[in-house]
C-alpha cells in the first residue's frame, strides 16, 4: 500500500471509522464464494479510499451499492462530505433528486444487513437505507444472468456492483444454476436500468471481470469503459450531453464557486 493511500486514509478519517467497525479476528470473506461466511473480512484500503475518492471528487449525489460491508461506511461518509460541500456553497442549483445525498445499499442477506445497520456509525445512519432482495437466476437476450427480485426504486450517479455471491441466485434454467464454483456471477440488474440511468451515470465493478465484459457487450448507450489490472476494477461511465436545465455537474460547480 502506498504511502499515499495511507495518508488518505488517515486524513479522511476513514481508519477510524472502519475501525469502530471491524472485528479484527475475522478471517473469513465478507460475501464467500460459498455464500457461508459469518464474519467480515479485514478491509482492503487501497480499494475503500479508491471508492471514497471518486465518490467525493465527482461530488456524487446518490449512490447505489449492491453488496453491505465496509464499503457501506465508507460511501455513507463520502456522502456526508458531499452534503457539507454543497451546504456551504453560496448559490445553490435546483436539483430533481429525492435522494439527494444517500447511499441505498442492496443485498441478499439479512444478516450482513443486520450486522451492517448494527456497526454503522450513528452520524452516518441517515445516510444510508438498507434493501433486502432476493437473487432469482434469469436471462438477458438468451443469455444466462440473474437478477434481483427487488430493486430499489432509486436513479443513482453513482453505482457500485459488489454482489451478489453466485450462491445467493436462486432457481434453474435448462438444468443449468449457479450452484457450481466454476459458474461466475452474471448480474443483469444495471441492463434492466440503464434505459432510465442519467448522462455521466459511473458504474464501478469490483472484479467480476466476466460479468463486467457481459455488460460492455449488452450496453446498448455510450459507456466509456476502463479496465484497471491494479486493483482489478472496471469502470463504466455514460458518455451522453446532459438532459437540461436540472442536469448539473456539482463537482465543477462546487470548484468554480470555491474559485479553483
Amino acid at each position: 500500500m502506498s504511502d499515499q493511500i495511507l495518508a488518505y486514509w488517515q486524513a479522511q478519517g476513514l481508519d477510524r471509522l472502519v475501525a469502530l467497525y471491524h472485528d479484527p479476528d475475522a478471517a473469513d470473506p465478507f460475501h464467500a464464494t460459498a455464500g457461508k461466511a459469518r464474519t467480515a473480512f479485514a478491509p482492503q484500503i487501497a480499494d475503500l479510499v479508491r471508492l471514497h475518492r471518486l465518490v467525493r471528487q465527482r461530488l456524487a449525489a446518490t449512490v447505489l451499492e449492491f453488496g453491505v460491508g465496509f464499503s457501506t461506511v465508507v460511501l455513507a461518509d463520502a456522502l456526508a462530505k458531499n452534503q457539507a460541500d454543497f451546504a456551504a456553497l453560496p448559490e445553490k442549483p435546483k436539483l430533481r433528486n429525492s435522494r439527494l445525498f444517500q447511499l441505498v445499499s442492496v443485498d441478499a442477506s439479512r444478516h450482513w444487513i443486520a450486522e451492517t445497520r448494527k456497526r454503522l456509525p450513528k452520524k452516518l445512519s441517515p445516510y444510508v437505507t438498507f434493501h433486502y432482495s432476493a437473487v432469482e437466476i434469469g436471462t438477458h437476450n438468451g443469455q444466462l444472468c440473474h437478477f434481483y427480485k427487488s430493486l430499489p426504486n432509486v436513479i443513482a450517479d453513482f453505482i457500485y456492483l459488489d454482489a451478489p455471491s453466485p450462491k445467493d441466485v436462486k432457481g434453474k434454467i435448462n438444468g443449468l444454476d449457479f450452484s457450481i464454483d466454476e459458474r461466475t456471477v452474471m448480474s443483469g440488474d444495471l441492463l434492466l436500468m440503464e434505459s432510465t440511468m442519467l448522462p455521466g451515470t459511473f458504474i464501478i465493478v469490483d472484479g467480476r471481470v466476466n460479468n463486467a465484459r457481459f455488460l460492455q457487450r449488452n450496453f446498448t448507450r455510450p459507456f466509456r469503459h476502463d479496465y484497471s489490472r491494479d486493483g482489478d476494477i472496471t469502470t463504466f461511465e455514460l458518455d451522453e450531453p446532459p438532459l437540461g436545465r436540472h442536469s448539473h455537474d456539482l463537482a465543477a460547480l462546487v470548484r468554480a464557486q470555491k474559485g479553483k
